[in-house]
């Protein structure tokens, strides 16, 4: 394992440093205010950002990592305007939070080469929306990625947005396998039948009394952010599960 620097471990103990001091100073917002139509595409590029990490990071980042990084640009942008971004650097298992903001940036230059960049209190509003989603639909415990799940379902099959992994030599990686639980529930949400429902239901008790909610969790999040419909009679079902999981894991940590 390679030895940590010196100018690494002070990163670490700052970025520590700064999530103890904003455990009790959170910035979510749960309003409308920020969903207008003009802002909307700033959000979806701050989340494709953000999903792009998640992908760079093998699948691995954490909701709570997440929030740690937009309380940080929050932070950032009310300083005022943000220094030129570095040279991007990754190395896996490290400095998570700064590719995060890293990659958001990058969204950011991208649309804003074309469109207007809202004003910096705009952008933080939009930030403070999404750090008000995440809080919405975290999963409980430390290790959550439910909210990295529900974007991931939403901007591949509402977006479009396809993002991949690549070899050393440029090569596409092969994509994760889906597992049986997503499978069933897609067929139900597309208007399968009615075993496909019984079928996803099923598999969900045997989940849940296996100690397996946080998979239960992820999958429902991932299915509600492909449906994207609120109106979608499979909505409400998923949102019942979701709850009856998150039940499940609350009990079994105590």
């Amino acid at each position: 394992m390679a030895k940590e620097s010196h100018d690494q471990r002070r990163k670490k103990k700052l970025a520590e440093e700064r999530r103890k001091a904003r455990q009790n100073q959170s910035s979510a917002y749960m309003g409308e205010k920020y969903k207008t139509d003009e802002l909307i595409p700033t959000w979806m590029h701050t989340e494709i950002g953000i999903y792009q990490t998640y992908v760079m990071t093998d699948r691995k980042l954490l909701d709570q990592t997440v929030v740690d990084a937009l309380e940080e640009l929050i932070g950032m942008l009310r300083l005022g305007p943000l220094p030129e971004p570095g040279e991007l650097r990754y190395e896996a298992g490290r400095e998570e939070e700064e590719l995060v903001i890293a990659m958001v940036r990058r969204s950011w230059a991208d649309h804003f080469a074309t469109e207007r960049r809202p004003p910096r209190d705009d952008l933080i509003g939009v930030l403070r929306t999404i750090l008000g989603s995440i809080q919405k639909v975290k999963a409980p415990g430390p290790r959550s990625q439910s909210y990295l799940h529900h974007i991931a379902g939403f901007l591949t099959k509402k977006l479009g947005v396809t993002v991949r992994q690549v070899s050393a030599d440029l090569k596409p990686l092969p994509e994760p396998t889906d597992g049986e639980l997503l499978r069933l529930g897609r067929q139900w949400a597309a208007g399968g039948t009615a075993e496909a429902r019984t079928g996803f239901l099923e598999l969900v008790t045997h989940l849940l009394k296996t100690g397996q909610a946080g998979r239960v969790i992820d999958d429902g999040h991932r299915l509600l952010g492909e449906v994207s419909d609120p109106s979608s009679p499979v909505v409400p079902e998923l949102t019942a599960v979701i709850h009856k999981a998150r039940e499940s894991l609350l009990t079994a940590m105590g």
